[in-house]
């Protein structure tokens, strides 16, 4: 019998556990293990079944993308009593263990063996994904009038470009740059003030009136200290008469758009933020995870999450991606995504790669500005964007209220 929409959910919930149990697991293999050529070195267990081992931890995305590239369960067997035999504490496997039986329980449940729960997962994505993702669209679209209507609030793209690098003055710290373009502002003379939230590893806000910058090409940030901009070439002309403040958080600006000479009407606006020493190098730190999201504050068209990581980062970086709850504080330290597990969508978009160096975005976004204003951010910067790694998050009619998230995880 074919699985449903229903079983498929719960099969991805228990790869998405499944997947924050192997990351508990790796954190206590020795380091030269944790590789494909390591762990089978390490464990005596044949490459074949390290290998899938270690791209079900490192290379998915998805729930049901760990529960199809996981071993058997001979396999993970041999793995556990290798693991127990070479490790000097074996408690620290009894998770591992019960992923096993869970694992087992579970192909049980719904197959005959690992390799026809595999063939059913691939059927029902082929057979489904277009119309789910379809019929998906217009649910949330219905949302975003929904919304619209209740509020008096809407956006027709939430744009945010976000630069990550070491710090030029000191490598133990990196930086983070955060442009945030909104277009097709329309807030009802009732609505909220606009507030331009800045996600990530934020620390208070340091001035208390953006600078603004005409022509911001021609600009470079100070590595020095943080600092706030309007981007008058990219926003409504007149738009910095409206500017209201900082928010009572320290982490946003504020703008009335009742005043003269936007008077409530239709607006784009775009801010930035440069976070000096926004966090410890993740090479050299405990804490080896960077993220970076974008919160839609009011009902959106579209949103598009870009990210550029320069490569001495990148390169050493797993990349995944999520939809969460907004509640949930993106900046709180300690946290693997995989600790998100229970809290992520199970809906979650595609990241795709961007060159930094032929972005296409406005062909991507149909727009015709932001190839033009990620050049200007390199430039502010002083970045070759030969020298950075480039993803996107694209989402047409998002949840209201939810962040869409990427972490790296070094």
């Amino acid at each position: 019998m074919a699985l449903n929409e229903s079983e498929v959910a719960q099969i991805q919930r228990a790869g998405d556990h499944f997947k924050k149990v192997l990351n508990e697991t790796f954190d206590v293999l020795p380091r030269s293990a944790r590789t494909i050529a390591g762990l089978a070195r390490w464990s005596g267990v044949n490459k074949s079944t390290c290998q899938r081992l270690v791209q079900a931890f490192t290379k998915t995305q998805s729930g049901l993308d760990v529960i199809v590239t996981l071993p058997g369960i001979h396999g993970l067997h041999q793995l556990y009593d290798s693991f127990l035999e070479r490790l000097s504490n074996p408690q620290n496997l009894e998770r591992f263990q019960q992923m096993t039986g869970q694992y087992e329980d579970l192909i049980l449940k719904f197959a005959t063996s690992q390799s026809d729960l595999k063939r059913q997962l691939e059927k029902y994505q082929n057979q489904t994904s277009g119309s789910l993702q379809s019929y998906s669209r217009v649910m949330r679209k219905n949302a975003y009038e929904t919304n619209r209507e209740l509020t008096g609030e809407s956006v027709d793209l939430y744009l945010s470009l976000v630069f990550t690098r070491v710090n030029p003055r000191n490598n133990a710290f990196i930086d983070e740059f955060i442009i945030a373009n909104k277009t097709g502002v329309e807030l009802a003379h009732s609505a909220r003030p606009f507030v331009q939230n800045f996600g990530g590893n934020l620390a208070e806000l340091t001035v208390s009136h953006p600078l603004i910058l005409s022509s911001a090409a021609e600009h470079r940030v100070d590595d020095s200290k943080s600092q706030e901009f309007l981007l008058s070439e990219y926003s409504t002309p007149g738009i910095e008469q409206t500017y209201a403040g900082v928010a009572n958080l320290k982490n946003a600006l504020v703008y009335d758009q009742t005043l003269p000479p936007i008077n409530g009407g239709r607006f784009n606006i775009t801010t930035a933020h440069f976070d000096a020493r926004t966090q410890p190098n993740p090479l050299m730190d405990d804490y080896k995870v960077v993220c970076q999201s974008l919160m839609q504050r009011s009902p959106a068209k579209k949103i598009a999450l870009v990210t550029f990581m320069e490569r001495e980062l990148g390169q050493q970086a797993r990349v995944q991606g999520g939809c969460y709850p907004s509640s949930i504080k993106v900046h709180e330290k300690l946290h693997q995504p995989e600790d998100l597990w229970c809290e992520r969508f199970s809906e979650s978009p595609e990241i795709q790669l961007i060159n930094p160096d032929d972005p296409m975005l406005n062909s991507k976004l149909n727009v015709d500005f932001a190839d033009e204003l990620l050049a200007n951010g390199f430039a502010m910067l002083g970045a070759n964007p030969k020298d950075y790694m480039g993803y996107m998050m694209c989402v047409d009619y998002p949840v209201w209220l939810t962040s869409h998230r990427f972490y790296f995880v070094l």
